[in-house]
């Protein structure tokens, strides 16, 4: 027996269905930014003759002295932007677990809406400390 399927016009386009697709784009998106972030951090030791130790003491502490790649000032702005944006992805990825997950508790509409509305502020004010923590250090 066949499974059935709805065509795309009578599907509806709602919350389950953007956040499917944007679970699916985030997963994307955060391979796209190891990869970035691998191949930025070769580049980076190219221009600065640094090793593979280097690279990751640099990952883990951009502005500590001494460091050769953390005089390059280029190389912090960089780290700035590859951890803002892997920040807001995954924040976004973690979202949407937690809501499919208390979807699964909540069944009446009106604590379903509460609590997807507090989730997301929550993540939206975590991901502007994240921000600001980033930036400021």
């Amino acid at each position: 027996m066949a499974g059935r399927t709805l065509p795309l016009s009578k599907r509806g386009f709602n919350f389950e269905t953007t956040m499917w697709v944007f679970t699916r784009f985030t997963v994307v998106a955060m391979y796209g930014l190891i990869i970035a972030g691998l191949i930025g951090g070769l580049m980076m030791s190219a221009k600065t003759g640094a090793n593979l130790a280097d690279i990751f003491y640099w990952a883990f502490f951009p502005n500590k002295a001494g460091n050769v790649i953390g005089a390059y000032i280029g190389a912090t702005i960089l780290a700035k932007l590859m951890v803002s944006a892997f920040v807001l992805v995954v924040c976004g990825h973690g979202v949407h677990g937690v809501l499919e997950i208390l979807d699964d508790y909540f069944s009446a509409p009106r604590v379903r809406r509460w609590s997807r509305n507090f989730i997301i502020s929550y993540a939206v004010v975590a991901s502007l400390i994240a921000m600001y923590v980033i930036w400021n250090r």
